[in-house]
């Protein structure tokens, strides 16, 4: 009985040094995809979390206005001398006596809250406010306010809303 030999190289097993870089390659384009795709998805989601957080600041700030709102008779909107695009609001009773103030601050770009009393009492919200503009309509007893808020990773935010004076004479 004779044993057959064959060749040496149909016998031997594994992969060649071509078939691996070949793998090795295509293992590498798959993972930079990966990797990619992981990063692209992260400074997405960061974006969005700060324009979220930028415009509850500013639904905040239009909720307190409307709170604010509802005691007052008469409102006046005055252009704010250093810049002339922002207002100060400003909100009164059936007296005419000032009930409180909102106004956008140069110095910090944010707006602020004032009492009668105590012209101001600091930031309404913490986010930086590009553009705070208010209008009232005496006629209709309306205010109208628009915000332009920056968030932290520069998108634009826009709120705007009108607000009736419920004890107008």
């Amino acid at each position: 009985m004779s044993v057959r030999s064959s060749p040496p190289w149909t016998s031997s097993r594994g992969f060649t040094l071509t078939e691996v870089m070949v793998v090795m390659i295509l293992a590498g384009v798959v993972t930079l995809g990966l990797i990619g795709f992981y990063l692209n998805s992260q400074v997405m989601w960061t974006a969005a979390s700060t324009q979220v957080l930028v415009q509850r600041d500013g639904t905040a700030l239009l909720e307190m206005m409307r709170e604010n709102t509802q005691a007052a008779a008469k409102a006046t909107a005055v252009p704010v001398p250093e810049d002339p695009t922002n207002s100060l609001l400003i909100f009164f009773d059936a007296s005419n006596t000032e009930l409180n103030r909102f106004f956008w601050d140069p110095a910090d770009t944010c707006v602020h809250y004032g009492i009668a009393g105590n012209l101001d009492q600091g930031k309404a919200i913490s986010s930086k406010v590009e553009q705070f503009t208010a209008t009232v309509d005496p006629v209709l007893g309306m205010v109208g306010v628009t915000l332009r808020l920056r968030s932290a990773a520069g998108q634009p935010v826009n709120l705007s809303t009108s607000i009736a004076l419920y004890n107008r004479p």
